[in-house]
């Protein structure tokens, strides 16, 4: 049974078939790579193929956008209740994104879930050390601590630094200890908040004040509620760290806030990067029949001189140019081995002059096939000398072997350097390894001195 993928494939290539135009481009590679069959055949079976393997991409690629959107639609931490649950202590916090309704409004609202804490049997603290430069890691996007008009950045931990670290304001109200800084209701002139960093080291603890000068903020009706429900989220969860929902608060000064989750959902880019791979899929497809087609120039232009020879000889023994023809076909197809383009090429050639085809005919149109010059050159003597007889042919085919030959080896010359040229990149490669293998040694002989 066929796939029924490749059935949808070939009836799309049937009701589009009339009205398509043809790509000359492969219809002529098909009729060179494969000269003993249909070209037309050739042609509809390698566009059905190539539509088939689009439908199957965009089928499987449609499929997983579907089924990464109705994932991305099931997967959820919103509870019943309006609550978010908690990770276990030790799996991590996690950050999800909210969309708060109340009356008229709607925000999207980042919150930071932190893990379940230990109780006060399990758990111990974790704090880090700082040092001068903390001023500058705190201040975040803020100019200086003099100058804060935006959020902080108060790390549990430094890079670099075996410390540990806790955060605690003179006044929570405007700086949080996550760094979150309400600038509601400052006067013009400013308020000071001072920071205090509690650092722990090897047992030694010490302590560090650090003063944060809040410039005021004039704020609209609709932030100055998205930042009082911001709070009131904070305020609702404070001192809860050990259960495992973490509750969002329904409504906020008489206004009802209903909360959605915000699931991220890639599916769109998926979709779009399934039409990319079809396209390029055909357009591999297309490059492959191309990569053949110079395959099979090259190898006509390779097997120029044996033929020739061979041609020449028969000649000499008394065989007429058919007759040769018909020696040369018979031969190859006797063999077992690679394919040979240019034999099945004067295969082609001996049926047309077994169906009674003019001799001077059937030459032209073998050498228009092969398209190389020397095919052309070749045909047209032999055309031409079909009533000269073989005497001055003769003569002929030894200069154009000799050419050949010449010609040959000027290819084989310039393989050899093209081949050279590909093996630059992995011998450099190759001497940047052995270097650092020579180096590495030498600069950790250097480093312990």
């Amino acid at each position: 049974m066929k796939n029924p993928i490749f059935l949808l494939a070939l009836k799309v290539y049937q009701k589009r078939k009339i009205r398509a135009n043809k790509n000359s481009k492969l219809y002529r590679e098909l009729s060179e790579l494969y000269p003993m069959k249909d070209t037309e055949e050739l042609y509809a079976n390698f566009q059905v193929r190539k539509l088939t393997s689009v439908f199957i991409v965009l089928t499987l690629g449609t499929v997983s956008a579907i089924c990464l959107h109705l994932c991305s639609r099931m997967e959820g931490r919103m509870a019943e209740g309006a609550q978010l649950v908690r990770n276990e202590w030790g799996a991590g916090d996690y950050e999800i994104k909210m969309r708060a309704k109340a009356d008229k409004w709607s925000r999207e609202i980042p919150i930071l879930v932190e893990e379940r804490k230990l109780n006060e049997k399990e758990r111990e603290e974790l704090f880090k050390k700082i040092n001068a430069i903390l001023p500058e890691i705190i201040k975040k996007d803020n100019y200086d601590l003099d100058h804060v008009t935006g959020n902080l950045y108060l790390p549990s931990t430094v890079p670099g630094y075996p410390l540990k670290l806790t955060w605690n304001s003179g006044n929570k109200e405007r700086v949080s200890r996550s760094g979150k800084v309400n600038r509601i209701g400052i006067e013009e002139k400013g308020e000071e908040v001072k920071l205090t960093a509690t650092i722990l080291l090897e047992g030694e603890r010490k302590s560090f004040e650090y003063d944060v000068f809040l410039l005021p903020e004039n704020l609209a009706v609709e932030e100055l509620f998205f930042r009082s429900l911001e709070d009131l989220l904070i305020k609702t969860n404070l001192n809860r760290e050990d259960k495992k929902e973490f509750y969002l608060p329904g409504n906020l000064d008489g206004i009802e806030v209903i909360w959605e989750e915000i699931k991220p959902d890639n599916s769109i880019f998926l979709f779009i990067l399934t039409l990319f791979i079809s396209v390029l899929i055909c357009k591999g497809m297309e490059k492959d029949l191309e990569k053949d087609c110079k395959k099979r120039n090259r190898q006509l232009i390779i097997d120029y001189p044996g033929f020739v020879n061979k041609l020449r000889l028969y000649l000499q023994a008394g065989l007429t140019i058919k007759n040769s023809f018909l020696k040369i076909t018979s031969d190859y197809q006797n063999q077992k081995g690679r394919r040979c383009y240019l034999y099945e090429e004067m295969k082609v050639a001996c049926y047309q002059l077994e169906n009674g085809i003019m001799e001077e005919q059937v030459y032209q149109d073998w050498g228009k096939r092969c398209g190389a010059m020397r095919y052309r050159r070749l045909s047209f003597l032999l055309a031409v000398n079909l009533k000269q007889g073989n005497s001055r042919l003769l003569l002929l085919l030894a200069q154009e072997a000799d050419s050949a030959q010449e010609d040959r080896r000027n290819l084989a010359r310039k393989a050899g350097e093209e081949a050279g040229t590909k093996l630059i990149l992995p011998m450099m490669l190759m001497l940047v390894v052995v270097m650092f293998l020579v180096l590495l040694p030498v600069y950790m002989d250097f480093g312990g001195i």
